[in-house]
């Protein structure tokens, strides 16, 4: 076993793929969730098609995604991350939470379905964490 100094210990970090179209949404996720030591964001998208290609790049631990989205949704690259990667933690972010949303979310393999407008700010870490633990 390697001599460590005392207090030293290793932190593995949770690493995230953000997607939305929003540059101003993407900037103020990282700032939130960088603010945690353990995770942090290893790429950003502007739509599903891009987070696709992300995604097989550089292969993160879990994935937050807006719905509503140009060129490919945020469901349609739910699927297909999914289908690539089952099992990974995905957490989609949308305006337009319903419950027929919810239901296709965890068709698509999507954990957790979180409103922009209820706290966000407050639920996207404790969410990202809860995800990433299971």
């Amino acid at each position: 076993m390697p001599n460590r100094q005392p207090g030293w210990e290793l932190i593995v970090k949770v690493r995230i793929l953000l997607v939305d179209d929003s540059p101003m949404v993407r900037r103020a996720m990282r700032s939130l969730i960088e603010r945690n030591p353990k995770l942090e964001v290893c790429g950003e998208a502007e739509n599903g098609q891009i987070a696709v290609e992300m995604f097989r790049q550089l292969n993160p631990d879990l994935v937050v995604l807006d719905f509503s989205m140009p060129v490919k949704n945020g469901l349609q690259a739910a699927q297909e991350i999914s289908n690539l990667h089952p099992g990974i933690p995905l957490l989609m972010v949308t305006m337009f939470r319903s419950e027929q949303l919810k239901k296709e979310a965890e068709k698509a393999g999507i954990g957790t379905v979180l409103s922009k407008g209820d706290n966000l700010s407050g639920n996207l870490v404790s969410t990202i964490e809860s995800l990433a633990s299971k």
